[in-house]
């Protein structure tokens, strides 16, 4: 069999400039676009190692919202709250900074088609994240500075 390298979801979206421009201003992607002349009909976001495709439908195709997430992105470097403060001053934060019971920080953003990307990571020191359904958020005290 031939050795694969990377999976990439391909999220169906009503209008591909503006979803472009969402990921390059919220979330730090870089577009390639197909045409390179609007109206597009697809665009490779990619940043680092991390691709994801926007592909024009004239609907949208967001399924039923059930709160799970579209995309998973795991993160490397341990920089997970620095990563969420940056991206918490340009959108809302769906969910999170919560401690999984498998270990990893995870928080949730929605794209402007309702695509829910989850952000995650393994912490050395994740003190002061509240563990996920353990906590209600009200009573949460988690802040970039922890």
């Amino acid at each position: 069999m031939s050795p694969m390298s990377v999976a990439v979801p391909v999220l169906r979206v009503a209008d591909v400039a503006r979803s472009m421009e969402w990921y390059r201003s919220v979330l730090g992607f870089e577009a390639e676009p197909f045409p390179a002349g609007a109206p597009h009909e697809f665009a490779i976001m990619r940043r680092g190692t991390v691709e994801i495709m926007l592909r024009h439908t004239p609907y949208g195709m967001r399924a039923a919202k059930t709160g799970d997430f579209d995309v998973y992105v795991r993160l490397g470097g341990g920089e997970l709250r620095a990563f969420l403060a940056d991206v918490s001053k340009r959108v809302r934060v769906a969910r999170g900074p919560e401690k999984m019971p498998y270990g990893d920080v995870e928080f949730d953003v929605l794209d402007p088609d309702g695509y829910r990307l989850c952000f995650g990571e393994v912490l050395a020191d994740s003190s002061g994240i509240p563990l996920a359904g353990k906590e209600p958020v009200a009573e949460r005290s988690w802040s970039p500075q922890a």
